[in-house]
């Protein structure tokens, strides 16, 4: 557009001007527009999820902004960058890519909710884990870190995933069971953990399901173990115990096994 163009559509309110050299349209995203009134553009979690990956924003909007954006962000708003250089320029879109925004992410996220993040991307098909890890090339602990992202259908899979191994407890993400179908996890032979989701599993119909669901791997044998959204993100700490004891109790073997070490006496 012209400057004339621009001028003439900021008068009719087809427009509006969010700061100098930048205009939003009537359809612009809210948490995009107010980052860039803020001095920067939508980056890191908030610019991940955008795309499409597992929201860890909590409401936050994290902003990527330049190295001459000097003084206090909005309150609900955190400045990221990709890795504090004085090079680290604000780029020319309203909404970061999503290897810059990773690259955001590595200095800004605890682990295990870039895990969750990570995992997210993978499973939708936004990017693959080499170009995750491209993306994150050159940054120390990228290896190590590569390790722990797997197969997860939601963030609560991820954490539930982390939290177990390091435990020391051994679980298969994304297993077919014959007869019923895939399974969050099978730890051992047949326990097998379901994780709900506030998307997937709310609602009469989904509970009908998830319950026929329970009845058929019960049927067959299978001890079942649903955990709630709630459950891992708030009181983990009242429901890791009581995992703890069924895997203690070795009611992840089959009758000749039951009773097997596990590993977690303590």
């Amino acid at each position: 557009m012209t400057k004339q163009q621009i001028i003439d559509a900021v008068g009719a309110g087809r427009l509006r001007r969010v700061r100098i050299g930048w205009y939003a349209t009537g359809v612009a995203d809210a948490k995009v527009e107010r980052a860039v009134a803020a001095g920067g553009v939508l980056g890191c979690a908030s610019a991940l999820a955008f795309h499409g990956a597992w929201d860890v924003t909590g409401g936050t909007v994290h902003v990527h902004c330049g190295h001459d954006r000097t003084g206090r962000m909005p309150a609900g708003m955190s400045r990221c960058r990709s890795r504090g250089f004085r090079d680290d320029r604000v780029p020319a879109h309203a909404v970061d890519d999503i290897d810059v925004a990773l690259r955001c992410a590595w200095w800004c996220l605890p682990r295990d909710e870039l895990v969750m993040v990570c995992d997210s991307l993978m499973h939708q098909e936004l990017a693959t884990r080499e170009e995750i890890r491209t993306a994150l090339c050159g940054l120390r602990g990228v290896a190590d870190f590569m390790e722990r992202c797997d197969t997860a259908e939601s963030g609560t899979e991820s954490l539930v995933r982390l939290r177990l191994r390091r435990r020391g407890i051994e679980l298969k993400p994304q297993v077919d069971i014959g007869g019923v179908g895939r399974v969050d996890f099978l730890v051992g032979e047949r326990l097998v953990i379901e994780v709900d989701s506030k998307a997937h599993h709310t609602g009469e119909e989904n509970y009908r399901k998830d319950r026929e669901w329970d009845l058929k791997l019960v049927a067959l044998g299978y001890v079942v173990v649903r955990l709630t959204y709630g459950q891992v993100m708030f009181h983990w700490h009242e429901a890791e115990p009581h995992l703890l004891a069924i895997l203690r109790r070795g009611d992840q073997w089959w009758g000749s096994r039951k009773g097997a070490r596990t590993g977690l006496d303590k």
